[in-house]
């Protein structure tokens, strides 16, 4: 037993020591003073059996106080029900009928926690959670349980399916705008999942996460897939994995009007044939730890249309950051690429983190090793992932490819100005530039004005197979 669950439990004796004697003395006294006039009177027995019952109340007593203090439904930070708490009831609830749960999180609590102190991240939890306790009411939902679960977490249970609060989530996103605490501005995030799709409740909770980073990626994107259970999902792509059931299109990369690579752009294939989407399958096999598995599927794959197909384009692939580092995963490219001469010098691994790997060195020796091979590698996301930026400075690449946000939004001049100063650090570092999302003529004349050494998107080409760019081999 560690220190502090020790003295946590000695704590808790002190305190049902406190309580219970007194209890004790006082009843030993009023017994003593009730029966001084019988002692004579009174057998033996009588007192042994007093004593003995009297121990066994007493025992109870320390016992009912002290697991008085193991219960607790409440979380001292921000008085909503605690974790351990909030799953009962979630359980519960599922189990009655039709449910729906909703996630919302407090996106920036950690810069909070940094920037204004743990203390004022822990008002800021406070006062949160009684903000969207009152939304909900004021939308005429009643006694509805809201529960901590982790960090800037917050569960909600509401009754029925998640139909009849379509908007809730979308309203509560917008309010937090005008929602501060004492100045302190807050992003909000969430998700809403209910009954229909499962019964389990760790499976819900694992897609209310996956559902609510898709959110956060791509807040613009206004496209509803087939809802399926999170079960059938998993059994799907580790069948699609499994048995490499894929496809894979592409989408031109210019260079001074020139098509210089092709970007794959990888769906997965379901039992009933219909196409798995990346925002789907793609948080399954990290959870279920498949990347290395379908890296090295895509991997084979792009050095096999490498040895197929004619042309000088490189073919550019996003891959893992962790698969990359796995020693077994290099020699299997390593003994691939000395099968295929013709892959050397046509493949780009693209990657991108959000969480950053402290041993950078190690990580970069391995980069190194995979360029020394011919494999070009391209940082992504540079301008929104601040792991992107660490790396920038810590890894030698080859390319980096800014955010979507950048080739959204290239004609706001704001945009324009970060833009020159990224492209020249870039630059000065002897690496070269990739922008996504150019989707008219001007914004690609804006582009190529900021010096952007690589374009792409839907003005510089559509995505379609590789047989639409070059010609197989004979």
């Amino acid at each position: 037993m560690l220190l502090p669950e020790t003295k946590e439990r000695e704590l808790r004796f002190k305190l049902a020591l406190r309580m219970g004697l007194p209890i004790f003395f006082l009843t030993v006294i009023l017994a003593i003073v009730g029966l001084s006039d019988y002692f004579d009177q009174i057998p033996l027995s009588f007192y042994v059996t007093a004593l003995v019952l009297l121990t066994v109340m007493v025992y109870f007593i320390f016992f009912l106080i002290y697991a008085g203090f193991e219960e607790r439904i409440t979380d001292p930070v921000s008085g909503m029900f605690s974790r351990e708490y909030t799953v009962a009831l979630l359980k519960k609830a599922l189990k009655e009928g039709p449910c729906t749960i909703m996630l919302v999180s407090i996106d920036n609590l950690k810069d909070i926690n940094e920037r204004y102190g743990v203390q004022n991240g822990d008002r800021v939890l406070q006062e949160f959670s009684r903000w969207v306790g009152r939304f909900v009411q004021q939308k005429g939902v009643e006694k509805f349980p809201i529960g901590h679960f982790k960090g800037g977490d917050f569960f909600i249970a509401l009754p029925g399916l998640k139909q009849e609060y379509a908007s809730l989530l979308d309203l509560l996103c917008l309010k937090v705008e005008h929602f501060m605490v004492d100045d302190i501005e807050l992003q909000m995030s969430g998700a809403v999942v209910d009954s229909s799709l499962s019964k389990d409740l760790d499976q819900l909770v694992d897609e209310l996460f996956e559902r609510q980073q898709l959110r956060r990626v791509d807040r613009e994107d206004g496209d509803e897939e087939e809802e399926i259970s999170p079960s059938e999902l998993e059994g799907a792509v580790v069948a699609a994995v499994t048995e490499k059931r894929f496809s894979m299109m592409f989408q031109e990369v210019c260079e001074a009007d020139e098509r210089v690579m092709l970007e794959a752009s990888i769906k997965l294939y379901g039992q009933n044939g219909k196409l798995i989407h990346q925002k789907k399958y793609l948080p399954v096999i990290s959870r279920l730890g498949l990347a290395r598995d379908y890296d090295l599927m895509l991997i084979e794959r792009i050095i096999g249309f490498c040895r197929e197909y004619a042309g000088r384009e490189r073919l550019a692939l996003p891959i893992s950051p962790s698969t990359l580092r796995n020693l077994h995963f290099f020699k299997t490219v390593q003994m691939l690429l000395t099968e295929n001469e013709a892959a050397k010098g046509r493949i780009v691994l693209i990657l991108e983190e959000r969480e950053y790997y402290p041993q950078t060195r190690r990580f970069n020796e391995m980069l190194q090793s995979y360029r020394r091979m011919g494999i070009a590698v391209a940082l992504d996301r540079l301008g929104k992932n601040t792991t992107t930026m660490r790396y920038l400075r810590e890894l030698d690449v080859d390319i980096v490819r800014y955010d979507m946000f950048f080739g959204k939004q290239l004609a706001d001049r704001k945009v324009q100005a970060l833009l020159r100063g990224l492209n020249l650090s870039a630059r000065e570092l002897g690496i070269k530039t990739w922008i996504r999302m150019i989707e008219d003529e001007e914004s690609a004349k804006i582009a190529a004005s900021i010096g952007v050494d690589l374009l792409q998107g839907n003005q510089i080409g559509t995505i379609a197979p590789l047989e639409a760019f070059t010609e197989r081999n004979p």
